[in-house]
C-alpha cells in the first residue's frame, strides 16, 4: 500500500516524554472510534454484509 505522504515519518516518543500520554490517549480514542464504526449495531452499511469477526481481523492485520 502506498502512502499519500511518502515523506512523512513517525517518530517514537519515549514513555517519559510529557506528550506520550496525550498521544496514547489520542490513539486509543481513534481506535475506539474505528471499532464503534465497525460494530454490528453500527449504522455503517458499507461493511454490514461482512461478519464482525472478519472486520476485526482486517483491522488487526493492518496495525
Amino acid at each position: 500500500m502506498q502512502s499519500a505522504h511518502p515523506q512523512f515519518q513517525a517518530a517514537s516518543l519515549p514513555a517519559d516524554d510529557p506528550r506520550f500520554m496525550a498521544a496514547l490517549d489520542l490513539q486509543i480514542a481513534q481506535m475506539r472510534r474505528v471499532l464503534e464504526l465497525m460494530a454490528p449495531s453500527s449504522a455503517n452499511t458499507d461493511f454490514g454484509h461482512v461478519p464482525f469477526g472478519e472486520r476485526m481481523q482486517a483491522v488487526a492485520s493492518h496495525g
